[in-house]
């Protein structure tokens, strides 16, 4: 939370974006909860222990954030 909030408040960036494991569902859940929203799956993309799986690209945009969070929540 830190880290979107130094991203969006004090850098000004606009968006933050995420790739993740479509398996892993632990860290699928936990950027859902922060507030990204799934953009995009790639089908069996990486080749990993002996496998191929699936890439989820997730997103939240700067101002996605401060709607969820005031900035005086996060200090």
């Amino acid at each position: 939370m830190m880290l979107l909030r130094f991203m969006f408040a004090e850098r000004r960036y606009h968006k933050c974006e995420a790739r993740i494991f479509g398996h892993n569902e632990a860290s699928l859940a936990l950027h859902r909860r922060l507030g990204f929203a799934e953009e995009g799956r790639l089908r069996d993309h990486v080749f990993f222990a002996g496998r191929h799986h699936d890439l989820v690209v997730m997103g939240i945009l700067a101002d996605e954030f401060a709607q969820l969070y005031s900035m005086s929540e996060l200090e």
